[in-house]
């Protein structure tokens, strides 16, 4: 591997296991046993090296936000859709532990993070809308906006509301599945009883998992 490459795989690990504020580009060249010149041959400063993890995390982001919407998808698929989202976010988790303090240094950023969130809503209310044309919910139009806006919500600070509840524990829990349960059940309500079965199936199956292999 470049030692570019390096650089950018020994910071990602670096930022989302000690915090982006605590990791210092001489962090980074001691963890890579290369001298601070060797790094900022290929980076300036720290803000570069986030930037171009950044550019990664946003594309990999707006790859997997193309929402579902082919008819005949069942709960499960709309599970796992919104599984994959969290995985992405999981892997850059960094980001949205300490969103104000990486953004407000950055107005760029601000921007192609408010990209990703607006692409968040755009991507629960078309499937939504989706859900409600194959009669799955039943919603009005202004009900859905809302909920968008709170399955955004919930989906972009579940991983930060984790950190919080688990401050000080030795190692982060990532259970994945609660993160995604808890977004999937901004529906609950919406849906007929048969729906709400159906969900409790999925979530018992993919949860009793989770359980499991932890």
């Amino acid at each position: 591997m470049k030692t570019r490459d390096r650089i950018l795989v020994t910071s990602l690990e670096l930022f989302n296991l000690c915090g982006e504020p605590n990791v210092t580009t001489i962090d980074i060249a001691n963890e890579m046993d290369i001298s601070p010149g060797n790094l900022y041959y290929h980076f300036r400063n720290k803000d570069e090296i986030i930037a171009e993890l950044f550019q990664s995390f946003e594309e990999s982001m707006l790859e997997v936000l193309q929402s579902p919407t082919d008819p005949g998808l069942d709960m499960m698929d709309y599970w796992m859709y919104v599984h994959m989202i969290f995985e992405r976010m999981w892997e850059y988790r960094f980001l949205y532990r300490d969103p104000v303090t990486i953004l407000e240094r950055n107005e760029k950023l601000q921007k192609k993070f408010n990209r990703i969130l607006d692409k968040k809503q755009d991507a629960a209310l078309s499937i939504l809308r989706v859900m409600e044309e194959q009669s799955l919910i039943s919603i009005s139009r202004d009900e859905a906006e809302r909920l968008a806006t709170n399955i955004a919500l919930t989906a972009t600070y579940w991983l930060n509301f984790q950190h919080i509840r688990h401050m000080g524990a030795q190692g982060e829990p990532d259970d994945l599945e609660a993160g995604v349960h808890q977004v999937i059940s901004h529906i609950t309500p919406y849906l007929p009883a048969e729906g709400r079965e159906m969900l409790e199936a999925v979530a018992d199956t993919y949860l009793g998992a989770s359980s499991s292999e932890g």
